[in-house]
């Protein structure tokens, strides 16, 4: 199956919503994943109460927009000699082995400004005039930010990010500061108008719940990021100028969120941030499958992970609040 999805065949997509209607029904059926309806979005939204099948549908579309979104981003920017849809498999199977993607919630929102972000910064490594981009890299990351506040943390990763692939000038600094700024110029407005306060919670927490397979989750999580930064090192000898500035920049992503990641799991032991490292790892695998050295290795554990997957709803009795 992996081999069906390294093609070119563009039909291969359509196996990707049957994968996550399996993952919706098993969850649902076998109550695996609490879902937990009563979510806050950031600065937006707080305590809104959702209808689980809504909320259900809602997030399996969304993360099905963000596999075509990282697939359409390697693809785009030629990281393979041909199309390869791949990318989208890794990311809905690794997304099904965290909560985040059974329901409707900030974080999984949080992936999609990121990708729109990525796809900023690698449209600006190819063009000369990058003000749009630049504008809108920022845009998307404060966006972000105001549905998990705790991300504006992370905003060295996005300056060192840019700065790797080219040094910003003076106007692009203002439209930088322009677009990070409007996000937040609406949320004011919107509160002012309706006369709410402005209430900033940096380090609010999404989740109640903790899963109890969260180790194969990490542990998943961190065997496939050695894999892929190791196949990575090989495959920046060869690159050009243009693709290594792109690796780099994604490297510079793995490194903040997986301390994001880390100091969300020893304040509120809850993994689900660890997700975020999901997005620029499936972008690298693809260089350890196409790997004469580590392909089968990738092969063989991306099987593992597909088949944990779906056998880990009849494993384990339902979640239990804590």
């Amino acid at each position: 199956m992996i081999k069906l999805f390294l093609g070119n065949k563009t039909y291969v997509l359509l196996l990707i919503p049957v994968f996550l209607v399996c993952y919706q029904m098993l969850n649902y059926y076998f109550d695996f994943i609490e879902l937990l309806l009563s979510q806050h979005f950031g600065l937006w939204l707080e305590n809104i109460e959702l209808n689980a099948v809504i909320s259900m549908f809602l997030a399996s579309m969304v993360v099905l927009l963000n596999s075509f979104g990282l697939n359409l981003l390697v693809n785009r920017n030629n990281f393979y000699e041909r199309n390869t849809y791949l990318v989208a498999l890794i990311y809905v199977v690794f997304m099904s082995l965290f909560q985040c993607s059974y329901f409707l919630n900030s974080t999984l929102l949080l992936h999609s400004t990121i990708i729109f972000m990525i796809h900023q910064l690698f449209e600006l490594n190819k063009r000369e005039d990058g003000r749009k981009n630049i504008f809108n890299a920022f845009f998307f990351f404060a966006l972000g930010v105001t549905l998990c506040p705790i991300y504006i943390f992370l905003l060295p990763m996005l300056l060192i990010s840019v700065t790797i692939i080219r040094q910003l000038s003076f106007q692009e600094s203002l439209l930088a500061f322009s677009g990070f700024s409007i996000p937040f110029i609406y949320y004011t407005s919107i509160s002012y108008l309706v006369d709410s306060d402005w209430d900033f919670h940096l380090l609010q927490n999404n989740f109640e719940t903790t899963q109890i397979d969260s180790w194969f989750a990490t542990l998943s999580i961190i065997i496939f990021l050695v894999l892929s930064l190791f196949s990575v090192a090989f495959k920046m000898r060869q690159a050009k100028i243009q693709t290594n500035k792109q690796i780099r920049s994604l490297i510079i992503l793995i490194l903040f969120f997986f301390l994001l990641s880390f100091y969300h799991l020893i304040s509120f032991q809850q993994i689900d941030y660890f997700s975020l490292l999901i997005i620029p790892m499936s972008v690298l695998l693809i260089f350890a499958f196409l790997s004469d050295t580590y392909g089968m290795a990738a092969n063989v554990l991306l099987y593992v992970v597909l088949l944990y997957s779906v056998i880990k709803f009849f494993l384990f009795l339902p979640t239990q609040a804590v």
